[in-house]
Order: structure tokens, then C-alpha cells, then sequence
């Protein structure tokens, strides 16, 4: 399965994922999902493939009943997509120290934030998900991390 779709197939606050795992009475683990945007592997390690998912289960049959619930979710997929445009500086910001914040908005809202490599100068971002409102608000509430309200003390 491609790395983007994993949080659109787990869907908004992993319900998707949670209902494949109690019907079948397995456990899917998914890579961290924003992998690909930290390039940092540690010497003599081997990086794990980010788009590698683990099924556990008491059975082999129990595991190939949530593959196939897997693959029947993926089939259905429609996916929308924008792209925005977010200056470099910001982006690394983010990627730096904002990611729990990213980490809530992309599971509530079932969608997917594509961020360029950390000091890539690249100022694209894309945000995929199921439903064009689910993208429009992942977006809205990423560019709220982008530029936060500035409020001022009054002394």
C-alpha cells in the first residue's frame, strides 16, 4: 500500500483500522506517518521500509481476513488533493516542533500532509484525503500553525 494512503485507509481517528482489528481480532501497525520527511537514520542502522505494515493475529486465517479487509477499503478510495504553498522556513519549523500538532489534525480529519524533506527549501505541501471538506479542513488548520494568531499583552 502506497505511504500516503495509510492515514486515509485508517480514516478519522483511526475508525476504519479499529474496525478491521475487532472484526478480524488482529493488530495493524502502521510506520510513523510522517517518516519520509526525516531523512535521519542512525550509523550502522537499517532504516525500515515506511511503506511496510505488520499484521498480528492469533491465526493465519484471522490475518488474511484483515488483509482482504484492507485491500476492499483501499479499492473504494477516492482521493482529493491540494496543494499549498508554504514558505521553506515554516515548514521546517514545523517539522521541527509542531509535529504533535500535525500528528492531531491529520488524524481527526482522515487525511494526509505530503511535507518536503527537512531542509529541502522546498515550499509545496500537499494534503490528501477522502472528502473535499476534509481536506479544505486539514488545510485550514495546518496554515493556523503556519501563521498562529499574534495576541498582545497590554501592559
Amino acid at each position: 500500500m502506497e505511504f500516503s494512503l495509510h492515514q486515509i485507509v485508517c480514516g478519522r481517528n483511526r475508525k476504519n483500522i479499529k474496525l478491521i482489528e475487532s472484526a478480524t481480532n488482529t493488530a495493524i501497525y502502521f510506520p510513523p506517518p510522517f517518516s519520509p520527511a526525516f531523512g535521519y537514520c542512525p550509523p550502522h542502522a537499517q532504516r525500515r521500509d515506511f511503506q511496510q505494515i505488520f499484521l498480528t493475529g492469533e491465526n493465519p486465517q484471522a490475518i488474511e481476513a484483515a488483509k482482504f479487509k484492507l485491500h476492499d477499503n483501499l479499492v473504494r478510495i477516492r482521493i482529493f488533493v491540494k496543494d499549498v504553498q508554504i514558505p521553506a522556513a515554516k515548514i521546517d519549523s514545523i517539522l521541527l516542533s509542531r509535529m504533535d500538532k500535525v500528528r492531531k489534525i491529520v488524524e481527526a480529519n482522515g487525511s494526509f500532509i505530503m511535507f518536503p524533506p527537512l531542509g529541502s527549501k522546498q515550499t509545496t505541501v500537499r494534503v490528501q484525503g477522502l472528502e473535499n471538506l476534509h481536506v479544505e479542513r486539514t488545510v485550514r488548520e495546518l496554515m493556523a500553525l503556519v501563521s498562529p494568531e499574534t495576541t498582545f499583552a497590554w501592559w
